[in-house]
């Protein structure tokens, strides 16, 4: 009877340990960060694990990291089982963590560009006009992991030489906006994608140097342009729409600085990561994302993806040299 016993069991771990990844015994990984409102993402999550599934036949489980660091730990110690969408700070983390034991296959492109910025955040009567009017202000940041929450901010206030007379972490980027907003800080720091010309103008294009309110907030007359003149907000104001009014939003708050650009996040396969598995995604998310149905999922209450670019880690070249971290060495093409 022992001898049946154990010998049952070791059969069942066999059959478990020795099962294709992508079925319900051995499932793929997929781990999302909460930088957007935590539970309306899991949702979308689950959607588009669905919508893969339906492609591609890999049983997904999705999997909402607590905090950004949780989310480096989690991918950084995976084994062959696991992707996700890492904000480039974690991206370069992972790569540091794992010895370039990471694949970043698609960037992500919102609304034709490639790359977003880190924004600082000022109610409009504030009276802070300059960077140097920080000093002795209480910060609003979402998360010490956060590219344009955290990162870039800090090494900016740093430079300067600017100190604060106390920091508020909000767990979120939209929660670092309802902070500002509800008065519990002085300013807060967050992402900013370039807004988007009036309709009409689809010849026109934001560019980097640009007014990052162009075409939002009209500068000689101190007000919001007039609905038919007016582009799309798509910056962390646009982010608590469905919370406040957004017009009084932008009316009460505006944007001090900007600080980059910086590439986009990515859809990156961890370590040991199958490649033929990883392909076989990697389609099905482009496919997806050349749908109207598949904007919509990727788009508004997930992380705003309207498109993809296939990209491999020199793309995050530009973002280790802002950082001052050295670039990695790759081998050359093959004689």
């Amino acid at each position: 009877m022992t001898f049946i016993v154990i010998g049952a069991l070791l059969s069942i771990s066999s059959y478990v340990f020795g099962a294709k990844l992508g079925t319900r015994e051995r499932p793929i990984y997929m781990l999302l960060v909460p930088s957007t409102e935590s539970s309306q993402l899991a949702i979308r999550g689950k959607q588009i694990a669905e919508a893969l599934y339906d492609k591609t036949g890999l049983y997904i489980e999705v999997s909402l990291q607590s905090d950004y660091a949780a989310m480096v730990e989690a991918f950084a110690s995976s084994d062959g089982d696991t992707f996700g969408f890492v904000t480039t700070d974690q991206y370069v983390r992972i790569y540091q963590l794992t010895k370039g034991d990471v694949t970043p296959r698609l960037a992500a492109v919102r609304h034709g560009y490639p790359y977003y910025f880190s924004r600082i955040y000022v109610p409009r009567d504030s009276g802070i006009d300059s960077l140097q009017d920080l000093n002795g202000k209480t910060w609003i940041y979402s998360d010490r992991g956060s590219t344009s929450g955290y990162v870039l901010p800090k090494m900016l206030f740093d430079r300067l030489g600017i100190s604060f007379s106390n920091t508020v972490e909000s767990g979120g980027h939209i929660n670092s906006m309802v902070a500002l907003l509800e008065g519990q800080g002085d300013f807060c720091t967050g992402y900013g994608n370039p807004p988007l010309p009036p309709s009409g103008c689809s010849n026109t294009a934001w560019k980097p140097g640009d007014d990052p309110e162009l075409w939002i907030w009209d500068r000689w007359n101190n007000a919001p342009y007039r609905k038919e003149l007016r582009g799309t907000c798509m910056d962390l104001r646009r982010a608590v729409r469905n919370i406040y009014d957004l017009d009084d939003v932008i009316r009460r708050i505006g944007v001090l600085a900007v600080i980059g650009p910086i590439p986009n996040d990515c859809l990156a396969f961890g370590p040991d990561f199958p490649s033929d598995v990883s392909d076989r995604i990697v389609a099905a998310v482009e496919e997806q994302l050349g749908t109207k149905e598949g904007k919509a999922l990727w788009g508004e209450g997930f992380y705003g993806w309207t498109a993809v670019t296939e990209i491999d880690d020199s793309y995050y070249d530009s973002y280790r040299q802002l950082l001052g971290l050295p670039i990695p060495d790759r081998p050359g093409p093959t004689q």
